[in-house]
This record gives C-alpha cells, structure tokens and sequence, in this order.
C-alpha cells in the first residue's frame, strides 16, 4: 500500500533520474578483459595523439558519433586520433616527494659535517643514504601517470544517453 510520502518519494525519484539522463555523457576507455573507465564531461583528460609523443592536456568538453571536443576552443578530434590516455596516481606523487625529507636531511648532515660535534654517520656515507633517498624519490616520478593504450585490445567509444 502506497502512502503519499512513499508516492512523493516515488515521483521525485523518477524526475531525477530522468533529468539527468540527457547529461550523461561520457567517454569509454574499453579494455577488454577488464574494467571500462568512463570518463564524464568536463573531466581534465590527457592524452597523447598518433604520431605525437608529446602529452596533451585538456578538458573533454563534449561528444558527439565519433568525435570528441577538447578545451574552451572547442578542438574536434576523432576517436581514431588518441593513441594513449594517461591517468595520475596520487600516491606515487606522496611517495615521491616523502622521500625528499631524509634525503634532504641526510644530504645537509653531510654539508654540515664538520660542524657537528658528535656526527651519527660519516660525510661520505651520509652523502650516498641521501642520494639514494633522491634517486628512489625520482624512481617513483617514473611511476606517477598510468598509461592507456589504445589498441586492438583497447578501444574508445562515446557511451551513456544521447
């Protein structure tokens, strides 16, 4: 039996979703296999393009058949055009630069060591443990962006409502 808070709560329910349904839009990165990743409008993406190594960065500013349009210029390209897509990973970056408080310090123990009266470590060993804690830190730079690729194994499509 239906209440008249129930047929509200039924009514409202149905208005929201049926208001949104025109706005989601979004772009399929489908890897076969695993999981897709949906990308909606208005999402920074970056990206590279077929036969350009450089990364782009802009922001997916709407879709149409095949065609996607970046940034405030509203800059078409084609589906065909990507040829890899590049998600950040956060933790990486705090990894990164969490390595840069002991090497620093290990690295300013080692310029300051004749100052010290009572040193813990020797210049030359202070030295190495903080240039390995800088190179680690630059090791986890290497590690930061996820890499996309499109492919025969990998596709790009324009999903949701139209």
């Amino acid at each position: 039996m239906l209440t008249t808070w129930r047929l509200l709560v039924c009514i409202w329910l149905q208005f929201m979703v049926c208001s949104n349904l025109a706005a989601q839009q979004y772009l399929v990165l489908d890897r076969y296999g695993k999981n897709r990743i949906r990308i909606p409008l208005g999402t920074e993406v970056t990206f590279t393009l077929r036969g350009d190594k450089q990364k782009h960065h802009s922001k997916l500013a709407g879709l149409a058949d095949s065609v996607v349009i970046l940034g405030d210029k509203d800059i078409y390209l084609r589906l065909d055009d990507f040829d890899a897509f590049y998600f950040h990973r956060n933790h990486w970056k705090v990894l990164r630069y969490g390595t840069l408080v002991p090497a620093s310090g290990f690295l300013i123990g080692a310029a300051v060591h004749p100052l010290v009266s009572n040193p813990f470590y020797d210049q030359q060993e202070s030295a190495l443990i903080g240039l390995a804690f800088l190179a680690l830190g630059q090791t986890f730079r290497l590690l930061e962006w996820k890499k996309y690729r499109v492919s025969k194994n990998a596709r790009v499509w324009v999903g949701g409502w139209q």
